[in-house]
């Protein structure tokens, strides 16, 4: 393939890796970040399938639901917003319509905000990449962490995105990862980095309590957290906090595909 200046300073080969691409998010049908992803899905598959929770899923985890049918909505071609989890949008996908001939890949986001550290275990957005996994499909997860909620900048995703999932597939393997892109300007970001999940920015769970319009109590359910004290070099905090784009390997220890324990994003432009 040639290769083509296709985003921003990072150079990727153009055209499809694969034929069949699924994608899901844990914010919603309607999230930024799942516009984002859809753009980069298009460059990398030639078919590419939107099925997301119609409401915004977040610490959803891997969990399915069994309390309640799935309610599904087709909004666009071959693009359904789903009433339950992106777990559910991951199985329901493939028990309607792929049973014969199941996606290539899944990708999951992009999520607004980190899925590091203690997070990891609530994701949805992990969860519905874990789903996939169990059933044999190679998936990745990819968020973008934030400094503030009303200044977001997608801009790191949107210019690496597409050349961080190149590097990561694998048409010989059934692997799945975790993306975060760091919350800086593209131009900051030079590497992305190997990482291990860290423990311990979690400090203790908190309540917010209220009252309805009956006084009837309520409470709604937070977490203290702090992640200064982690600093080994190797851990997913510390490489975002280094303006690195952090790979978290799921369910497995692999290097980065080729043996390596990180990308040279510079380097990749005259790769």
């Amino acid at each position: 393939m040639s290769e083509e200046t296709a985003m921003g300073e990072a150079t990727v080969n153009n055209g499809p890796i694969v034929e069949r691409i699924l994608i899901t998010n844990d914010d919603g049908i309607n999230a930024p970040g799942l516009a984002i992803l859809e753009a980069i899905a298009r460059k990398l598959a030639n078919e590419v399938w939107i099925v997301a929770p119609e409401h915004d899923r977040s610490g959803a985890g891997q969990s399915i639901s069994i309390h309640d049918p799935l309610r599904v909505y087709e909004t666009g071609t071959r693009r359904y917003a789903v009433s339950g989890t992106p777990a559910d949008c991951v199985l329901y996908s493939l028990a309607k319509w792929f049973e014969e001939t199941p996606p290539d890949l899944v990708l999951s986001g992009v999520n607004c905000g980190a899925n590091i550290s203690d997070s990891v275990q609530y994701s949805g957005t992990v969860g519905a990449v874990l789903s996939a996994l169990h059933m044999n499909i190679p998936a990745i997860a990819l968020s973008q962490a934030f400094l503030s909620r009303e200044g977001i900048q997608w801009d790191p995703v949107r210019q690496f995105g597409e050349l961080v999932i190149r590097k990561l597939w694998q048409s010989s393997e059934i692997r799945a990862w975790n993306v975060n892109f760091p919350a800086c300007d593209a131009d900051d970001i030079k590497l992305a980095r190997w990482c291990r999940q860290s423990t311990g920015s979690i400090q203790r769970s908190r309540l917010l309590a209220g009252k309805d319009a009956r006084s009837l109590p309520y409470w709604w359910l937070g977490f203290d957290r702090d992640s200064r004290h982690i600093v080994e070099p190797d851990a997913d905090v510390s490489v975002l906090r280094e303006k690195a784009i952090a790979i978290q390997p799921l369910r497995h220890q692999d290097p980065l595909p080729g043996g390596s324990t990180e990308f040279d994003l510079a380097a990749s432009a005259v790769d």
